[in-house]
């Protein structure tokens, strides 16, 4: 008997000692992959971080609008509750696509955009800028 119950407690042993090697993989795994998530998570907060500090920068904005001022001058420029509105009569193509291109890479926040054509090789851009 004595030797049925050593071989029994040696099945249990390796038995156990499979099951903790198996969790420890487990937790090591679900350790990496929440390291992993992380990261991410991290380097995303970051960019976030930078976003909002580009967006919210005053300067960047006043930036931007005397940037679209040099471009044209607006035929009307005048604030309306807590906004800017731009307006530029008379455009050409060219002219036209500058001022679009610079209203897209800027980090200006639009809360309206109109793009009018007043005959075939003009047309008219309401901007309103939030302030």
């Amino acid at each position: 008997m004595s030797r049925n119950r050593f071989l029994m407690f040696a099945a249990l042993g390796l038995v156990l000692l499979l099951f903790t090697y198996i969790q420890k993989e487990r937790a090591k795994d679900a350790y990496m992959s929440q390291k992993e998530d992380l990261l991410v998570f991290e380097k995303e907060a970051k960019e976030l971080g930078g976003l909002k500090s580009k967006h919210g920068d005053k300067k960047a904005i006043s930036r931007s609008v005397s940037t679209l001022l040099k471009i044209k001058a607006p035929s009307k420029d005048f604030t309306k509750s807590n906004s800017r509105v731009l307006e530029f009569e008379g455009l050409d193509k060219r002219v036209l696509n500058q001022l679009i291109k610079k209203i897209q890479n800027s980090t200006l926040e639009i809360r309206k955009l109109d793009i009018i054509r007043e005959s075939a090789s003009a047309a008219k851009l309401r901007v309103e800028i939030k302030k």
